[in-house]
Order: structure tokens, then sequence, then C-alpha cells
């Protein structure tokens, strides 16, 4: 993605700022659910509750049956900037290890689509008896929402549209999350956190980070109304201050960078496993 591009994106986040409140409340509610999200370990002595089953050890329990693992989003689930699957695949492989069971994978992320392309393309033929069929789904989306309104409608118009998009994103986040629930009540729903990939020494830093922790917290909130289901934190290893360690081109991770998200994806499947 081009500087310009990102110049364009500060326009959102302005928008945002002056119009959506506290600059810091997304990131403290985001904590808040991350903290109640957290895996049980046993750092502080004690060990986890004997009935905390994991969502790995949940998996490894489906046992007789080959598991199906259904991935859905951008670029990013397709594994752009990796040149062994992506995280995606990565995390397919250390879930049929850590399972001992086979984890079919059923990459069908799509370059470039936005929330109403997913939310559309879950309607198309097949669609259904694939999400029926999957013990888990991961999703990545909502980046090229905001993307692919500043390159339609230039900088201005995007401003002014910005809580419209903002809206039409948290309505097909939640649409996506029902329609996958009405055809598959048991399946572990993960979904991976929106990261920045801008330069934390770059003078528009602070308005991209706003910018993403109010996309991010419509998916943390989203996500924890559809459980089974838990959040990918990918942020936290897929940092500003050392992005040229992880980044491929100038948005996309290199294989490091998805090594470290499909790190994080195993991770938070380690938490205790929850049901609504």
């Amino acid at each position: 993605m081009k500087k310009w591009i990102w110049l364009m994106l500060i326009l959102f986040a302005i928008g945002a700022i002056t119009a959506g409140g506290w600059y810091y409340y997304p990131q403290y509610k985001i904590d808040r659910l991350k903290a109640q999200n957290a895996a049980t370990t046993e750092s502080s002595g004690n060990k986890p509750h004997q009935e905390d089953v994991s969502y790995i050890q949940h998996l490894k329990h489906l046992s007789g049956k080959e598991l199906h693992h259904l991935a859905l989003g951008d670029s990013v689930i397709q594994g752009r900037g990796s040149n062994q699957g992506g995280f995606i695949k990565m995390a397919n492989n250390e879930m049929s290890a850590l399972t001992s069971n086979k984890v079919q994978l059923d990459n069908q992320g799509i370059s470039g689509a936005t929330s109403s392309d997913l939310l559309a393309y879950l309607s198309s033929p097949g669609m259904s008896d694939r999400v029926k069929s999957a013990d888990i789904i991961t999703i990545n989306i909502g980046g090229n929402d905001l993307v692919k309104l500043a390159l339609k409608e230039g900088p201005v118009k995007a401003l002014q549209d910005y809580q419209n998009v903002k809206s039409t994103y948290e309505k097909n986040l939640i649409d996506i999350f029902s329609l996958i629930r009405k055809e598959n009540p048991h399946a572990i729903l993960v979904y991976n956190e929106l990261y920045n990939a801008v330069d934390s020494e770059e003078s528009f830093y602070p308005a991209t980070k706003k910018l993403l922790n109010d996309w991010n917290l419509i998916a943390y909130e989203t996500t924890s109304n559809y459980k089974p289901s838990v959040v990918i934190p990918s942020s936290e290893v897929l940092k500003p201050e050392n992005r040229k360690e992880w980044i491929y081109d100038t948005i996309h991770p290199n294989e490091k960078g998805h090594e470290r998200i499909a790190r994080q994806m195993i991770k938070a499947l380690k938490a205790p496993y929850k049901e609504n």
C-alpha cells in the first residue's frame, strides 16, 4: 500500500476521533475483552482447573472424524507474502499435530475482498455445505473496506462517509457471524484482528492506530457474541516499531509475519473453551 493511501486513511481516523469519543476508549475495551478470553496459565503457580478444556482439546475430543477448517476473507487469508500457504496453513499444520488428527484446510480467501464481498460470497452456491461441515472457521476481513472507499471516492468523500463505512462494516460482520451460526451452531469461529502496517515514526501513525482500534473493537465485541469463538491478537506480534522484520510489501506480512500470526492463533486456541 502506497504512502498516499495511508494519508487518505488518516482522514477516516480524524473523522472517528472528532465524531466517535475518546481516543483511548477502544483500546481499553479491547484490553478488557482480551483479559476475559485469556488462556489459563500456570505462571501464578496455580494449575488450570480440571474442567478447563481448551479449544484445541475440544477439537481433539472430536474423535473418529477428519477435522474441517474453513478459511474466509481476503489476501491475508490467502497467504500473500508467504511461500508456505500463510499463517492459516501454518496454524492448520500445528492444529493437526496438537489434536493428533488430520485437519483438512479449505482456503476460500479472495484477494481484495471486503466485508460486503464476504457476506455475498457466503450465499454463493456450495458455501452453505462448506460452512455446515466446518469444525473451525477462520476469518480475516475489514481492511479493504477502508482502502477501497479511499481509492474510489477520494479523501474528502472518504472523510464524509467514515461513519457510514464503519456502520456498514459492523452490520456486515454481525450478518456474517449470524449467517455462519445459523448454518453451523458449533464450529469454533476465529477472527484475526487487523494490525497496523504503518511505521511508528510516521506523523500520522497515531491516527491510524485510533482507526484500527475502532475496527478491532467492533471485531472483538461481535466475535464475543458468537461463541465458541476467539480473536487472534496479531497486533501484539506485528508491531509498527519493528515492521521491517515482518512486512512483505507495504501491508502484507512476510514469512516471519505469517509465522507470528500462526503462533498467536494457536495460543488463542489454547484458551479455555467457552460456549454461549
